[in-house]
């Protein structure tokens, strides 16, 4: 069974609390659901790319951030990572900081730190595929012209042709 918490463990908890902190209630749901997020999406990647290849296919698409438009509970994978890990106004607000939106929701030093998180391991990540011979593309770029995927600036595409 899952470890979970006795209700009366639950009540202890609630009776100890300190009114009006929702805020670091919101920081520290933030900082679980992108952790979640990033690592799902760089786990799916190499699974991924293991069972495209066995297929005969050459490359594939990464949901690397929330859509531009991502917003109120519907989204892309990775929004979708970030909403089943926090809640609604959570995941807005960090798809707001990705993309320099102003939100009220997260403190200003959890922004910052979400926002350094974020752009560390995201070119952590690519750094580390094109360093293992993969050529990485964005989907706004020229060459993305890949199947059924909605291309956006949240798109990352990974290929393993020599050209």
């Amino acid at each position: 069974m899952t470890e979970l918490i006795s209700a009366d463990k639950a009540r202890e908890l609630v009776s100890k609390a300190i009114p009006g902190r929702e805020e670091a209630e919101a920081d520290t749901l933030a900082n679980a659901a992108l952790t979640w997020a990033m690592k799902n999406a760089e786990g799916q990647t190499a699974s991924r790319i293991i069972t495209y290849a066995k297929y005969g296919k050459t490359d594939l698409t990464v949901k690397f951030a929330p859509g531009e438009s991502d917003h109120g509970g519907e989204g892309n994978a990775f929004y979708n990572d970030l909403l089943a890990n926090s809640n609604v106004r959570v995941a807005d607000a960090i798809a707001d900081i990705i993309y320099g939106r102003d939100q009220n929701v997260l403190s200003t030093i959890q922004e910052m730190r979400l926002l350094n998180f974020y752009n560390a391991r995201l070119v952590k990540f690519v750094k580390d595929l094109k360093r293992m011979g993969y050529s990485v593309d964005s989907g706004t770029a020229s060459s993305a012209t890949h199947g059924y995927i909605h291309k956006d600036d949240s798109t990352i595409l990974v290929s393993w042709v020599k050209e």
